[in-house]
């Protein structure tokens, strides 16, 4: 009776809200299960809104179901928590059961189709969201959100979704969460459309700062220190409504959201001394009494919160509070809170911004201070070659500078280390993490050549050209392996070229009159490429080819295993007439 009575509400809200929004042209008037198909789809845009925060409006866009849909009912790119949303949505009319064996089957398959780029013979609202899709497959920071929503009171049972389980373990490799998968049932629907899907204020009472201490002008503004498990609490509690006033959302499963989780579980009491803290915009802050006028503790009740700066810290710590809210427990974190009592929108504006953009640095700035980069511009000026190590740095003259983000990239990719072509392609700011330790020092150290680094870079240079121009007359899958690969091929054209040039660190190569031949290499390893993920096995888990270092070592190897068994035909005979051409000696 509960689930029936709920279900009569949900369907008045979606009637008011969504409805009237959701695009009914393919369906006919006339028949008895229209109704039925509108609803469904209605709920289909609302796993979009519960998920992502957009306006009814947005939501409703999302929406593919149809003819030949894939079992795929909406799709949608949250460009701010970068997610790529797969929703597929059932009605329940009775508001009981949950999701069928054969229904998870199709969604799953679904899934496989939209990765693997195979949905050119799908219908309109679908194949219209390929842009969509393959930029959210060619981020390295993308995660993919599949939601299955339903009217039922029953959550899905384990057998039925196995297949799901079952993909997420061919996706989840390395310990890189690419794929999640999510359940709405009536009662989380329910709840949403409860608690309001608008625009919320958050209010918070009893908010404990230690040490703290306060600004009075121009803006009054409160700060000292908190514990890490009341962010946490705050966090599962609000989820991203905490960060609706933020420049972005909390990204999950990155290099420096996993960093973050490892200093608490590593060293939390030091987590203090290691993190920026956060900020919060408050409507108005009111300090209680308690405590009188001493700055070791003070509590206060915030109206109107938003936390503007510090959501990668904040998403991070309530991840570790999920799981083990025990290791925060000698976590604490620098507060700032402002109140807004009194401002204009505009104030709030400009402080999120400017907190955003200012004063960052990362961590490719500090290897301005090593002197081995003083070293190699020395050198090159003798060569007439500007090299550009320090940040906010550009290029004028591109026969004769080159910057420093090219160098790491190249040199990492000519190192010969598989981990370190990986990290290239997946956080290239690892490479600069501590300019004293391994990767760093392996890439550049005294015995560092500065000629070979000019060759390196002039090569990655073509390489991208080459990639830039093939893009042009290639779609799908192949295309979206071509700008994955980058680092890949990057280091196939390196590690061929370097062992077949006497020269190659005497002197510098004048590439720009082989660019022709060096494009027909690119030609022979994108083909093999291909033809390796082309497998079966790899035939919609192609995507975390590049962002596994196991599977990106699995790719190399088959590729260098052909061209070391000199195996007869095409490949071969391009790569023997190569050698005669660039004259490798």
């Amino acid at each position: 009776m509960k689930e029936i009575l709920q279900l009569k509400r949900i369907e008045t809200k979606i009637n008011e809200m969504l409805c009237p929004k959701i695009d009914i042209a393919d369906l006919d008037s006339n028949d008895s299960g229209a109704q039925l198909h509108i609803y469904s789809r209605a709920l289909a845009a609302l796993a979009v809104m519960q998920s992502s925060n957009v306006d009814a409006e947005t939501a409703a866009k999302s929406v593919t179901d149809g003819y030949n849909d894939l079992g795929i009912d909406a799709v949608f790119n949250d460009i701010d928590q970068k997610r790529l949303i797969l929703v597929q949505s059932k009605w329940r009319s009775g508001a009981s059961g949950g999701i069928e064996h054969t229904e998870m089957l199709s969604f799953v398959q679904g899934i496989k189709s939209i990765i693997g780029c195979e949905i050119s013979d799908c219908n309109s609202k679908l194949t219209s969201k390929v842009a969509e899709i393959n930029s959210a497959l060619n981020d390295v920071e993308y995660q993919i959100e599949a939601i299955f929503c339903h009217t039922g009171n029953q959550r899905c049972a384990d057998f039925v979704k196995k297949p799901m389980m079952e993909l997420m373990g061919d996706m989840n490799d390395d310990g890189i969460e690419m794929l999640l998968f999510s359940e709405f049932s009536i009662a989380d629907i329910y709840k949403y459309l409860a608690m309001g899907n608008n625009e919320i204020d958050i209010s918070i009472d009893d908010v404990l700062l230690e040490n703290w201490g306060f600004v009075d002008n121009p803006i009054r503004a409160y700060y000292g220190i908190m514990s890490a498990n009341v962010l946490g609490e705050w966090y599962v509690k609000y989820g991203n409504k905490l960060f609706d006033k933020n420049i972005r959302y909390y990204k999950g499963n990155t290099d420096v959201n996993n960093g973050i989780q490892d200093v608490l579980a590593r060293e939390p009491e030091k987590f203090y001394y290691y993190n920026n803290g956060v900020k919060l915009l408050c409507k108005k802050i009111d300090r209680k009494m308690i405590g009188g006028n001493e700055n070791k503790s003070g509590l206060f009740h915030l109206e109107g919160v938003s936390l503007v700066n510090g959501a990668q810290t904040t998403g991070s710590i309530g991840t570790v509070y999920q799981h083990s809210p025990a290791l925060l427990a000698n976590a604490k974190i620098l507060v700032q809170m402002i109140d807004l009592r009194g401002e204009d929108a505009e104030s709030a504006k400009q402080i999120t911004r400017l907190t955003n953009t200012q004063n960052r640095i990362d961590s490719k700035d500090f290897a301005a201070l090593d002197p081995q980069q003083e070293r190699i511009k020395e050198e090159l000026l003798f060569d007439s070659i500007q090299y550009l190590y320090k940040s906010g740095a550009t290029i004028s003259d591109y026969e004769h500078q080159i910057l420093f983000d090219e160098a790491i990239v190249a040199q990492a990719c000519a190192s010969g280390d598989i981990s370190l072509v990986h990290l290239a392609k997946q956080n290239v700011g690892a490479l600069t993490d501590d300019i004293t330790k391994r990767p760093y020092i392996i890439l550049f150290n005294p015995s560092t050549n500065s000629r070979a680094l000019v060759n390196n870079v002039r090569l990655l240079r073509i390489v991208e050209k080459y990639i830039q121009s093939k893009q042009k007359n290639t779609e799908g899958r192949q295309k979206n392996i071509l700008i994955q690969g980058n680092r890949v091929l990057l280091y196939l054209v390196l590690n061929k070229v370097r062992q077949n040039h006497s020269k190659y660190n005497s002197e510098l190569i004048k590439w720009g009159e082989k660019e022709g031949e060096i494009y027909s290499i690119c030609d022979s390893f994108v083909d093999q490429m291909y033809a390796v993920i082309s497998k079966d096995d790899y035939s919609y888990t192609y995507i975390t080819m590049f962002k596994s270092q196991r599977r990106t070592k699995e790719l190399i190897e088959s590729i260098e295993g052909v061209q070391r068994s000199g195996v007869e035909g095409p490949v071969h005979e391009i790569n023997t007439q190569l050698t005669l051409d660039l004259g490798f000696k």
